[in-house]
């Protein structure tokens, strides 16, 4: 459904995101990580579904890591344990029926792939580029209808040996930090080997959930509330005058703040925009943050407030066709601790806008693609 040449930008972008490392291990018996994330592509429902159809014809399609980077619409779900008085042990947890996924899930080691960098969860931080460039990206930032003075920020990269070589000041990615997980041999997980079904569109997380399992504290049982379920679907919409691009969105409930970023391609230069006021912010931040961090972006107006609706992008910055665009909308933690063992619950929604006529013609539009924009995609995405 998707072109290769849409996404040279986006892998060009995200080359330049920083990878954080993850947190350490806590003290406690044992960690539960929850992430669930709503994902959307306006206008592309249909195939969507579609999509997602054919994955639960062929057994199911969900695995590990998708919740961070959903691709399809729909409902994700993450789950890892860290038992750490029986590292890497089978583990179930017991589910309320709104979750769809019957009575309960088991947890299960990660793929051996997966523990040795190969894996969906591990993605971000393993992709190698195929060698090409230079590339001239060109940066600017903030919504309005007027680029402002000082952009936009501009410098080259190239690949080399599989990895950016910059030449002038390149930007310099969001200092994040990762309190995730880079799942390995001490974690059990879900979705796993034995279990890939999608999570359905209708899953609720409220309710009571248990977990069992051997070295598993036997008082491992938590309540979840509605602020910490699946985020409503980001609803983003796009107009495009002469004034620029007009992004426009419903309010999701439980959002405490929004993103916006948007790249494309104009002839070899990658042209990149966000809707941070106070300067360069990438890819990197289309993910999970803490809530500190969203509460201290919002303030600094890196991130769009929480009673935010639209947001224009000046006409001039892409002037030369239209962008991707992804959204996220940030939403709440939940960190529930007792002696032996602690749960976090993390909860996003996210949306995808690709340029218009992108999935009428996908083959032809691959077709025509630059060998230097295939070569990449075909490094960083394996395709």
């Amino acid at each position: 459904m998707q072109s290769s040449s849409l996404f040279v930008p986006a892998a060009l972008a995200f080359a330049l995101a920083a990878a954080s490392a993850p947190a350490g291990a806590q003290s406690t018996q044992a960690d539960l990580y929850i992430d669930v994330a709503t994902h959307a592509m306006p206008g592309m429902g249909g195939l969507g579904a579609l999509g997602r159809f054919a994955g639960n014809m062929s057994g199911g399609n969900a695995s590990y890591g998708m919740a961070r980077h959903p691709g399809m619409p729909g409902k994700y779900m993450d789950v890892a344990l860290d038992n750490r008085n029986k590292p890497g042990a089978p583990a179930s947890q017991a589910i309320p029926k709104g979750l769809r996924l019957g009575d309960e899930i088991d947890l299960l080691p990660p793929e051996r792939k997966a523990r040795d960098g190969g894996g969906a969860d591990n993605a971000s931080t393993n992709m190698a580029l195929a060698d090409g460039g230079p590339y001239t990206i060109r940066y600017y930032w903030g919504c309005g209808e007027q680029v402002r003075a000082g952009q936009p920020a501009t410098f080259t990269m190239s690949v080399r040996n599989g990895k950016p070589v910059n030449s002038g000041r390149a930007m310099t990615p969001r200092s994040i930090p990762q309190h995730g997980i880079d799942p390995g041999p001490q974690h059990v997980l879900w979705p796993n080997p034995s279990s890939r079904k999608s999570v359905s569109s209708k899953a609720s997380l409220v309710g009571t959930h248990h977990l069992s399992g051997d070295g598993v504290p036997g008082s491992m049982q938590f309540d979840l509330g509605r602020e910490h379920d699946f985020l409503p679907e980001l609803e983003l919409d796009r107009e495009t005058t002469d004034q620029g691009t007009l992004l426009s969105w419903k309010g999701v409930d439980g959002a405490n703040a929004y993103f916006i970023h948007a790249t494309a391609m104009d002839g070899e230069t990658v042209v990149m925009w966000s809707s941070a006021q106070d300067g360069y912010a990438g890819p990197e931040l289309v993910d999970y943050l803490p809530e500190s961090l969203v509460a201290q972006w919002t303030k600094k107006r890196t991130l769009l407030g929480a009673d935010a609706r639209s947001c224009r992008i000046p006409s001039e910055v892409f002037a030369g066709g239209a962008p991707m665009v992804q959204m996220i909308a940030y939403g709440n933690e939940r960190t529930i601790a007792q002696p032996g063992w602690r749960v976090r619950v993390r909860n996003k929604s996210t949306a995808m806008l690709m340029p218009s006529g992108a999935a009428a013609a996908p083959r032809a539009t691959q077709e025509s693609a630059k060998p230097s924009a295939k070569g990449l995609l075909r490094g960083l995405f394996g395709r």
